[in-house]
């Protein structure tokens, strides 16, 4: 059993806390966080060790494992200080917000000869499964075109003050927190991103501090393959990702990657469905996997540098 510490108990950090709760591979056992107090409910219900330094957490000799739920900006560092420490690290996509970044922060890992995991927990889901195998195998023949989006109302969800509405831990609207996710199927299975343009937007309001509300991107691969990415924060929650090819289209959709859809050169279509999986979970599994040697995690670091050199492009072309 791997026994891990969480960093930052937002809602984000008690959900992946919640998913493991009854893993026989991986259990949350000690926390730290900088707001104590919007965590008690979560702090007296789970029972684990609270520290009031991430230092202290650290180094507590029980502690396997760190996982961090914590604003994009504090990722590198806190890795550097895991690594250094000899934990292993689960780590909230994005890993960082530009590509020199996410290279130190894979180096730290690699050279302290810890593991290190980046939370696209999509990847483990069986429609996102299907449909990237579909194209690893050819199924569908040399892919043309993919298309991705995926939104949800953060207008709406996000807290007064929270660092999920800071433009520079969320920088081009939604794709830092949202589109990082289809970039990274995107880019396991087409490679690295050639060039982008991008469109992004505030069409709701017109406050300069508040995120952009709508943002599009096109994209060329370097395998010669054309994609968009659309995501907005202003809309409700909506998810789709298909894959164009030369013999017929894959799609995962439904904000819980509930249906796999596969259409053949005859417009035939087929929809499998894959509902209530528990992808937080199955990810951190599969982490802990890593570990112990018993597995392996889908996301390579090739993957990481790819979808983070091409996040760094839509950043940059934002602005």
């Amino acid at each position: 059993m791997i026994k891990a510490g969480v960093v930052g108990l937002g809602w984000w950090g008690q959900l992946l806390a919640r998913s493991i709760k009854d893993s026989k591979k991986i259990n949350i056992t000690s926390g730290f966080t900088r707001t104590p107090s919007n965590a008690s409910d979560f702090i007296a219900e789970t029972g684990i060790k609270l520290y009031e330094e991430y230092g202290q957490l650290l180094k507590d000799k029980d502690v396997d494992a760190i996982i961090l739920a914590t604003p994009h900006s504090m990722h590198v560092e806190q890795i550097k200080l895991a690594a250094e420490h000899k934990k292993h690290i689960y780590v909230e996509k994005p890993i960082a917000l530009t590509l020199n970044e996410t290279r130190a922060a894979l180096e730290a890992a690699r050279t302290a000869g810890v593991e290190i995991a980046v939370g696209f927990q999509r990847r483990c889901h069986p429609s996102m499964v299907a449909a990237l195998d579909a194209v690893r195998d050819g199924k569908i023949g040399r892919i043309l075109h993919v298309e991705g989006h995926q939104s949800a109302p953060g207008l709406r969800i996000y807290k007064e003050g929270s660092w999920r509405q800071a433009r520079e831990e969320q920088p081009a609207g939604g794709m830092t927190g949202m589109g990082i996710h289809l970039l990274d199927g995107m880019v396991s299975v087409l490679g690295a991103v050639k060039d982008v343009t991008v469109k992004s937007k505030k069409i709701l309001q017109d406050n300069d501090s508040i995120l952009d509300d709508m943002t599009s991107v096109l994209l060329t691969f370097e395998a010669g393959a054309t994609g968009y990415i659309g995501t907005s924060i202003a809309t409700s929650g909506y998810f789709s990702l298909r894959f164009f090819g030369e013999n017929g289209v894959v799609e995962v959709r439904n904000p819980d990657l509930g249906e796999f859809v596969y259409t053949d050169q005859t417009a035939k279509i087929e929809v499998t469905e894959n509902e209530d999986f528990n992808m937080e979970g199955t990810s951190l599994e599969l982490f802990a996997d890593q570990i112990t040697g018993n597995g392996s995690f889908p996301v390579s670091d090739k993957d990481v540098m790819h979808s983070s050199e091409a996040l760094e492009k839509i950043i940059l072309a934002a602005n």
